[in-house]
């Protein structure tokens, strides 16, 4: 949003510039008019006439400064906000950076923390494992629970590891 409001700015800032150039444009010619006429007017017998063109050069000269001048005070103005926008621009980039490292950060602590639960839950499920083992030995003395692990199944009525049992 800032970099089509920069882009928009600068092609504003052209416009006025072009604008500027198309006002100098016609005020030279204007002026080269004016001096021709004092000097007809002053060697011709229709100097009155000409005098009354003259005030009307000066005029539309006096229209096309202040044209002029108001395009150059815009152009100013559109400068000193790109420099504004600019800023805004840069501040919001190191924002950006800044969420960017604390989103980065945020993601190596919730994988410490999975990896914390999942080992947690591993030990949970051995340690679980081995007291039903413990359990089943107290309520059934003299049975051989020597041959069960968390790593086996029973398939067919035999216990028999997982990996052998999934190919």
């Amino acid at each position: 949003m800032a970099q089509k409001a920069k882009e928009e700015d600068n092609k504003r800032l052209h416009e006025v510039s072009q604008a500027n150039a198309e006002l100098l444009n016609q005020v030279v010619p204007l002026r080269v008019k004016i001096v021709d006429l004092e000097e007809a007017a002053k060697t011709s017998e229709a100097q009155k006439k000409h005098e009354n063109q003259c005030i009307d050069r000066e005029q539309t000269l006096g229209k096309t400064e202040a044209a002029l001048e108001e395009k150059t005070s815009e152009c100013s103005r559109l400068a000193a906000e790109k420099a504004t926008l600019q800023a805004k621009v840069q501040e919001l980039m190191a924002a950006l950076a800044s969420k960017k490292q604390e989103m980065t950060t945020r993601a190596a602590n919730l994988k410490a923390a999975e990896e914390k639960m999942n080992e947690e839950a591993a030990t949970g499920f051995a340690d679980g494992f081995a007291e039903a083992l413990a359990q089943a030995a107290c309520a059934n003395p003299g049975i051989d629970v020597s041959g069960c692990s968390p790593l086996n199944e029973v398939v067919d009525g035999k216990i028999v590891p997982l990996e052998a049992s999934e190919e």
